[in-house]
């Protein structure tokens, strides 16, 4: 089943509406200018500006009223089962395997097989994975700081 881009861009914007709403709530921090309302409030914002862009696009190219819900051919189904399919296997195996393989190794592999099915490009796919990887890798471990197991790299990271 698709679902129309006004349809999901409605439902993003009220999202980030009720996002908005929510965060007004949250407490102050004194002296600070910004708090921890900050990040969900930015995000709420983004949801309603990209939702509204969304309802914008999917009424520009309908043709008359849009159909909000359609059923896509087999091959299409198929293909989206798999990927769905794909992401539930990458989480689990993140999950199982983290600590002991190590969180670049799987999220290199991870990357490699999702781009290779995507693209069927080797060269650009490998590239891709190997620099999105070490972005992944710098982010967390460098730039925020986050603790991510390295398992099997442990004495070369």
């Amino acid at each position: 089943m698709q679902i129309h881009d006004t349809a999901i861009g409605a439902l993003l914007a009220l999202l980030g509406v009720a996002v908005i709403w929510h965060v007004g709530s949250f407490p102050q921090v004194a002296g600070q200018s910004y708090g921890p309302d900050l990040f969900p409030r930015l995000t709420g914002i983004g949801l309603v500006i990209f939702g509204g862009g969304l309802v914008l696009r999917g009424v520009r190219t309908a043709e008359g009223a849009p159909k909000l819900l359609t059923m896509p051919d087999a091959v299409t189904l198929r293909r989206g089962t798999l990927a769905a399919l794909y992401i539930l296997a990458s989480v689990f195996a993140i999950v199982l395997f983290g600590e002991t393989v190590g969180i670049q190794i799987l999220v290199f592999v991870i990357l490699l097989v999702g781009l290779l099915a995507a693209f069927r490009r080797p060269v650009m796919s490998l590239a891709l994975a190997v620099g999105l990887t070490v972005a992944f890798d710098l982010i967390f471990r460098m730039l925020l700081r986050v603790p991510v197991p390295s398992g099997l790299l442990t004495g070369v990271l």
